[in-house]
């Protein structure tokens, strides 16, 4: 995509696609996209007042706000003109002001772990572990692992596949204590 934007002649190549199959490419991958974000609800209890409150506010909520603030663009004045900006943007983000109350909602309204799904997911993961890999080697990299295990000091840095629990933080604690 970045190639055909930069290239003209490739970018050439959307223009020459009709509009009604445009559309129609829109409104299955809208259709993809909302069916893969919904997708998360799997878990959740829908049956539950509490849970179709979160989800129909969470959705509803956002177009309101959003509309009201294309509507009142200079209502925020905070007396600072950047921080003006940056929340005008922020509460304009209806995917931003969704998510966050959805999370609001979801973690002051009380509920049981099965009637947020937290329940039916922690046992789906357990089941899922149980198919890692018995050596460890999930994160090694696709090559130079014999070099990597060979040098001792790749088992103190956290973000190496090498990696040993508590090794980086016995460091420092080491160092304290003398």
């Amino acid at each position: 995509m970045v190639l055909q934007g930069v290239v003209g002649k490739l970018g050439a190549v959307f223009i020459i696609i009709p509009q009604p199959i445009v559309g129609g490419l829109f409104c299955v991958m809208f259709g993809m996209i909302s069916a893969f974000g919904l997708s998360a609800l799997q878990y959740v209890n829908l049956n539950s007042s509490r849970n179709l409150y979160i989800i129909g506010f969470s959705l509803f909520f956002p177009l309101v706000l959003t509309r009201w603030m294309s509507a009142h663009s200079g209502v925020i004045n905070t007396g600072v003109e950047a921080l003006d900006a940056v929340l005008q943007v922020l509460l304009s983000t209806s995917i931003l002001v969704g998510g966050v109350v959805g999370c609001l909602l979801d973690n002051l309204i009380p509920g049981t772990d099965e009637e947020r799904g937290l329940a039916a997911w922690a046992q789906q993961m357990a089941l899922e572990a149980g198919g890692a890999s018995e050596h460890g080697d999930t994160y090694d990299f696709p090559v130079g692992m014999s070099l990597i295990r060979r040098w001792k000091w790749t088992s103190y840095l956290p973000f190496m596949p090498t990696y040993e629990t508590g090794k980086f933080t016995a460091l420092f604690q080491g160092k304290k204590e003398s």
